[in-house]
């Protein structure tokens, strides 16, 4: 339900006297995080009036998440607005003629029959290597209210702090597959965005600057 208001209400956002790209904005960053936060580039107006381009946003934490693309789809009142930051909608990238990224592996099914070792990694690990999540990099004390939010989520987050700026995590895990079921979920559940990276252990920095959530 909350889906189909949100387009509802794209779509009378989407006023008479301005031009299609600037109405498709308006229907856009209505859908954001924080809509007056909205950036666009990349605009293109289509043959049937829709409107393709990127735009960035600001989330809850109040730090631009990063470009990502968007379509807003000409309808007869308004538009239709499909967001597609990790760019993997068919639909989307198809109509707008960007590149589609493929989903990510699944986690390998356990087996009951007694396999090597090796046979267990997952498509990406490495053996004795770990991973996390990267999230953000932003100021220390957002960091800490990142980090303090992930671990009331149930989350293990922790940061580093390398010259002026603060990485948060969440990690390690034994396996890359891992790493990337947990990042869908922090997209699936609390619309955060971040990367796979292998985890620096305490011994890779200096003591100070790795501080656990």
């Amino acid at each position: 339900m909350r889906t189909l208001s949100l387009m509802m209400v794209a779509l009378a956002l989407a006023g008479c006297g301005d031009s299609a790209v600037q109405n498709a904005h308006k229907a856009v960053a209505y859908q954001l995080q924080d809509p007056g936060s909205a950036q666009f580039r990349a605009d293109r107006e289509l043959a049937d009036g829709s409107v393709c381009g990127e735009v960035n946003g600001k989330n809850s934490y109040g730090a631009y998440s990063g470009f990502g693309h968007y379509l807003a789809r000409k309808q007869a009142d308004g538009f239709q607005v499909t967001l597609d930051p990790q760019a993997s909608n068919a639909s989307a990238a198809s109509t707008c003629g960007y590149p589609l990224v493929a989903a990510a592996a699944p986690a390998p099914v356990p087996s009951t029959t007694a396999t090597p070792a090796t046979s267990a990694k997952g498509v990406g690990d490495i053996a004795g290597v770990k991973w996390s999540v990267q999230l953000v990099s932003t100021s220390a004390g957002s960091a800490r209210l990142l980090s303090q939010k992930l671990k009331g989520y149930g989350y293990t987050a922790y940061i580093t702090h390398e010259d002026t700026v603060s990485r948060v995590y969440v990690g390690p895990f034994d396996s890359r597959s891992q790493a990337t079921q947990k990042l869908d979920q922090l997209r699936r559940d609390h619309k955060m965005r971040g990367v796979i990276v292998r985890y620096r252990g305490v011994g890779d920095l200096p003591a100070a600057s790795v501080a656990h959530g």
